[in-house]
């Protein structure tokens, strides 16, 4: 897998708390129109909310320079996902990226009359970026307007709703704290493993990879002799390095979210953590990387046989699903016959 790869593989995998994060913290309960009418403001990945999103936009930036400041990168970015999102489940499609130009750019590429994911790339950032430059407020409905006609029929999407399945952080599911935690806390783990694995040894061998993850175990088994000296603060960069990158790797190998444990007891493994969640079935799964380090002083090999666990479950779940497919066929199949 090369750079631009990873960050395509990267973007899609931080969709739930990124795109969680910008509509709680970046997008207002409440929006006032230009002729003083304050309205709520659409949440809902709907084709109703882009009108609104767009004005939101304009009274934000006056023009493209401004939104594509290094300061405002995070909302530019949480913006795409959100009109991407929106875009998916209007009229179908996939993410995708293009590596030829060399930017590797995340965009849609649409369904339309001739098939699955078969229409023109609709570059998200360019229609942001054309949005701001017009400011006429109508610039993300024409788009889905046009791919709409490019659907043939009656404009409708032939497939079932093709947006991400996201376990988007909410106000029913999570608190402002939390939310405000992981906005800051995410942008930290990319650069934060990539600044710690520069001071290991071999540093381009480390990969998100099992085998990284055992190998992390039996250093820290033999860096500290207790719990104690991880908490030194000479030690802190490691530790927090070796965290995200736990975190990080269990979370991409295993299809996790990062979470905060805001408001837990004191008592509780998660409380004041950054945690990865992980829903098999119809149950969550919790691992703390703060708690797989110390697990690590007693047995190297915890932080590898964590993952494995979580690996097994989710073939378990998988192998179940299958079972209950077949079982439904043979049940048609029967139906049929009969």
């Amino acid at each position: 897998m090369n750079e631009l790869q990873r960050e395509f593989s990267a973007f899609i995998n931080n969709m739930d708390v990124r795109l969680g994060a910008f509509v709680l913290a970046d997008l207002p309960e409440t929006f006032e129109k230009e002729d003083g009418e304050t309205v709520k403001f659409p949440k809902d990945f709907g084709p109703k909310s882009l009108p609104m999103l767009e004005l939101f936009v304009l009274s934000k930036f006056p023009n493209t320079e401004e939104i594509l400041k290094p300061e405002n990168r995070r909302f530019f970015e949480g913006l795409i996902r959100y009109l991407g999102e929106t875009y998916l489940r209007a009229i179908g499609g996939v993410w995708d990226h293009d590596e030829s130009t060399g930017n590797g750019m995340p965009f849609i590429r649409p369904d339309n009359a001739d098939g699955p994911a078969a229409g023109e790339p609709i570059p998200l950032v360019g229609i942001v970026l054309a949005a701001v430059d017009q400011r006429s407020a109508e610039v993300f409905t024409a788009v889905l307007d046009k791919a709409r006609e490019l659907l043939g029929g009656d404009g409708q999407p032939r497939r079932k709703c093709t947006g991400l399945s996201l376990g988007v952080l909410n106000a029913e599911n999570s608190s402002e704290e939390e939310v405000e935690f992981l906005t800051r806390f995410i942008g930290t783990v990319e650069p934060g493993i990539a600044a710690w694995t520069q001071e290991q040894a071999d540093p381009s061998s480390w990969g998100f990879d099992r085998e990284s993850l055992a190998r992390l175990g039996r250093q820290v088994a033999v860096r500290y002799d207790g719990p104690d000296d991880m908490i030194a603060e000479d030690e802190t960069p490691f530790t927090a390095g070796a965290m995200r990158f736990i975190g990080e790797t269990v979370r991409r190998i295993a299809f996790g979210q990062w979470r905060y444990g805001a408001e837990l007891e004191a008592d509780d493994p998660r409380s004041r953590q950054p945690f990865i969640r992980f829903v098999v079935g119809d149950q969550n799964l919790d691992l703390v990387p703060w708690r797989l380090i110390q697990a690590a002083l007693e047995n190297d090999d915890a932080i590898a046989s964590a993952l494995d666990a979580v690996i097994e479950m989710r073939e378990q779940e998988a192998a179940e699903a299958d079972e209950s497919s077949d079982d439904s066929a043979s049940a048609t199949d029967g139906a049929d016959e009969n």
